[in-house]
């Protein structure tokens, strides 16, 4: 590569190295495009130890993945850098940002960066996370099938959830932390499906040394035998790259995208979790290809046209 990090204009530089923003790379380098990989290394699954639905990985260390990922990347040329973005603005048709590694200039930019989950807070959350407590049913619920399982949310998070677990499970007990807020109909669902609803306020986890959840601890000294927790307190964006870019949020917080994963902010993309919370491994890195095809087809335009505009030139007169 010509020239420090901070003397070159990147194809493309993408922020986060899970599996949309290490896929996007891929075949961003596969068509060799200059580009690199400016990581956090701080993934939104760090306390998982299995990823499951990921067809030829099921079962694998997420950290594993992204360790086959990086080496894979090598091959083409593409760096992972361990570094942390803090300022982003496009300008003069070019994307730049500020980070612990220098100021860098790219002519596209793609946020991969991920969602940081919000995690209850309970005393012995901790010791269980990422082993028999999760959020996400098609990742760990066939792991826990007919199990002991307790959901810990309210409103309409919950009755998805615990109306989801039943499939894996015919003993589920909705916490709701509190006074539920269930619409009728969700309460009749719940109830229908067999499912308790108890709004005593959670205080305590019990686990073993392994992980495995143990006993549910209420307030005023009850206790649930549970297996396992499914959850949801709500999440956010990682960074806050994509508000000092100005790109549009949906409702949800999650960055809004096209079908080409382009945000409302020319040359800026988003792929995998930041642009869709719910996605799972594959369909997160299924994005960051969407998005790197789209930003390849895009510099090729803008290349050609470049090329004509030279070729349209008047040449120099002889002196």
């Amino acid at each position: 590569m010509n020239g420090g990090p901070e003397s070159r204009t990147w194809d493309c530089i993408v922020v986060g190295a899970g599996p949309a923003g290490l896929n996007a790379a891929l075949v961003l380098g596969r068509a060799r495009r200059s580009v690199v990989v400016l990581d956090s290394a701080e993934p939104r699954n760090y306390a998982t130890r299995e990823m499951h639905g990921v067809l030829g990985h099921d079962g694998l260390d997420p950290a594993e993945l992204r360790a086959r990922g990086r080496a894979e990347l090598a091959d083409y040329g593409v760096e992972v850098v361990r570094a942390e973005v803090d300022d982003a603005e496009v300008r003069d048709g070019v994307v730049r940002l500020g980070s612990t590694r220098g100021p860098q200039t790219a002519r596209t930019v793609l946020l991969a960066t991920g969602m940081l989950d919000e995690v209850p807070d309970v005393p012995g959350f901790d010791r269980v996370w990422g082993t028999s407590a999760h959020t996400c049913p098609y990742c760990d619920g066939y792991e826990h099938r007919d199990e002991r399982i307790a959901v810990l949310a309210s409103g309409p998070r919950g009755e998805h959830l615990a109306v989801l677990l039943r499939q894996w499970s015919g003993d589920v007990v909705l916490l709701t932390n509190g006074p539920h807020d269930l619409a009728a109909d969700q309460l009749a669902r719940v109830r229908a499906l067999g499912v308790p609803v108890v709004e005593t306020p959670v205080v305590a986890l019990d686990g073993d040394d392994d992980g495995r959840l143990r006993r549910v601890r209420l307030e005023g000294g009850e206790a649930l035998d549970r297996d396992a927790l499914f959850f949801y307190v709500g999440w956010r964006l990682r960074t806050d790259l994509a508000r000092a870019l100005g790109c549009r949020l949906r409702d949800d917080g999650a960055i809004a995208v096209d079908a080409e994963q382009a945000t409302t902010v020319d040359r800026v993309y988003a792929a995998g979790n930041c642009a869709d919370p719910r996605a799972l491994v594959p369909t997160a890195a299924g994005s960051g290809v969407a998005a790197a095809v789209a930003i390849n087809v895009r510099l090729t335009s803008e290349d050609a046209d470049r090329a004509v505009a030279g070729a349209s030139a008047p040449a120099p007169r002889a002196g």
